[in-house]
């Protein structure tokens, strides 16, 4: 077999690049990395081609990991915070975006969870903030907030955060507690801007009503900011590999959105599926009636139902129609987690 995405180490370095032929040497060095998962090519599957925005995309995510781990692990051993250049460098690349994305996920492991995660979450922000053409300050305080959201999980014991399988109450309550703890790191700090904390003041009285067998429940009315944070931390939580559940397809998580218009604002799940390529021109799919199918353009108005071609019956559908959804629908994309569309007979 072979790589399909390029591979690098913690500082950043390029240890493989794609189509290497992964051997007992490979293997070796890469069991060292402790990646959940790979991204592999079986030896006659051809290279998938990445255009250069995509091939940035994964750069930068892996240079910039590195550069906000050493900015938090001397925040947390009790440095500075100095952020703001990070998030000026994201607003930069991604929050004056003129047209959709592919939005990749990278390879992750124990080590860099946790700062992949608060990375690809404020990326999401400066994406959405963007569409929603939020002032530029407010939207460099949300993209900052949304790298440092997460940073209990700095603190949690690693066997637990890296566990395999469901948390033990106990163990939920221990990663609860860390969590609050790192928001007290920012909500106190004084030297980080007010228009930063508020946000994490916000998320921390949120975590706090979950845990009201220990704290009395608090109503709040949640800022834009907030929500916006709320809906790019669940995306990238629903879509990103993780230790002990299989990602989501972006579809299937606009969808989880879409169900739960009571604690997601539409406004920004809109925002966010016209920013991303969810539903693209050529993307295989699979239909509520059985068939599999290609999409063959994407609705004006109805982001999820495009005009699809079912292969099968070698019908087009155009979910748009009111008539035409009410009887098929798209179950999934068909894809794999390295963003290659597949396509798969009925009989198989």
């Amino acid at each position: 077999m072979k790589t399909a995405k390029p591979i690098y180490n913690d500082t950043g370095v390029l240890l493989y690049g794609r189509n290497t032929v992964i051997n007992e040497s490979v293997i070796t060095n890469i069991k060292k990395l402790n990646f959940y998962g790979l991204y592999i090519l079986e030896p006659t599957e051809p290279l998938p081609p990445i255009s250069p925005e995509e091939e940035e995309f994964e750069k930068f995510q892996t240079l910039t990991t590195y550069q906000l781990k050493k900015e938090l692990d001397s925040f947390v051993g009790g440095g500075p915070l100095e952020i703001e250049p990070i998030a000026a460098n994201i607003i930069r690349n991604f929050g004056r975006l003129k047209k959709k994305i592919t939005y990749i996920q990278t390879m992750r492991c124990n080590e860099d969870y946790p700062y992949k995660h608060m990375l690809s979450v404020a990326m999401l922000c400066a994406i959405i903030c963007s569409k929603l053409q939020v002032e530029p300050k407010e939207q460099a305080y949300i993209v900052s907030a949304a790298l440092i959201h997460d940073l209990g999980k700095l603190i949690a014991p690693p066997e637990i955060i890296n566990k395999h399988g469901k948390l033990s109450p106990e163990e939920l309550k221990t990663i609860r507690e860390a969590e609050l703890k790192g928001y007290d790191l920012v909500k106190d700090n004084y030297t980080i801007s007010a228009g930063i904390r508020r946000y994490i003041i916000q998320q921390r009285v949120e975590l706090s009503n979950k845990m009201a067998v220990a704290y009395n429940e608090t109503e709040q009315k949640l800022l834009m900011g907030t929500k916006i944070l709320k809906i790019a931390d669940m995306f990238d939580i629903l879509t990103a590999m993780r230790v002990y559940k299989e990602p989501m397809s972006e579809f299937s998580a606009i969808k989880f959105f879409q169900e739960r218009e009571d604690e997601f604002d539409e406004k920004i799940v809109i925002a966010l599926t016209e920013s991303i390529n969810i539903l693209p021109v050529g993307a295989c799919v699979e239909l509520t009636n059985g068939e599999k199918g290609l999409v063959l353009a994407e609705s004006e108005y109805f982001l999820l139902r495009p005009r699809v071609l079912g292969f099968g019956s070698n019908t087009i559908y155009d979910l748009s129609q009111r008539k035409t959804y009410e009887k098929i629908q798209i179950k999934d994309i068909l894809k794999t987690m390295d963003n290659r569309f597949v396509m798969k007979s009925n009989g198989e």
